[in-house]
């Protein structure tokens, strides 16, 4: 086995223990916030950039992705080993951007309708001084 082979096998496995390690990072976090609804303590743009930053690398890891399928459909496997090898083992940013995608815009959705919900209640009771301070006047 040549020496690029096995470093791109341990990349690789490196690739999905990465993967193992940013989902059980993501789990913990969405579990919380499913189960009290709380996110008073979540930073919205954190959870907004974040987001952004996992569809952008859903999209980088499809054009990879891509690129290995369309070189094994065109025979080219078997020429271009190492290349098609590297799309491949690309797959474990593909999947934890996806789950973690998900998991994040579970979490973003919450901390929105928290958002916008605050904001109207701060407004009702903004209303509900002047009114109770005109009674008062």
């Amino acid at each position: 086995m040549s020496s690029d082979l096995t470093g791109l096998i341990i990349s690789t496995i490196l690739g999905w223990i990465a993967f193992s390690f940013g989902i059980a990072g993501c789990i913990p976090q969405s579990i919380r916030v499913l189960k009290t609804k709380d996110t008073q303590s979540i930073s919205l743009t954190m959870y907004v950039l974040y987001c952004i930053g996992c569809v952008l690398w859903v999209i980088w890891s499809i054009g990879y992705t891509y690129e290995a399928l369309s070189n094994l459909s065109s025979g080219l496997f078997a020429h271009d080993v190492t290349r098609t090898i590297i799309c491949f083992a690309n797959l474990p940013t593909l999947f934890l951007n996806i789950i973690c995608l998900g998991l994040a815009s579970v979490i973003l959705t919450i901390k929105l309708i928290n958002f916008l919900g605050s904001k109207k209640l701060k407004i009702s009771e903004r209303d509900f001084v002047k009114k109770r301070w005109k009674k008062h006047e």
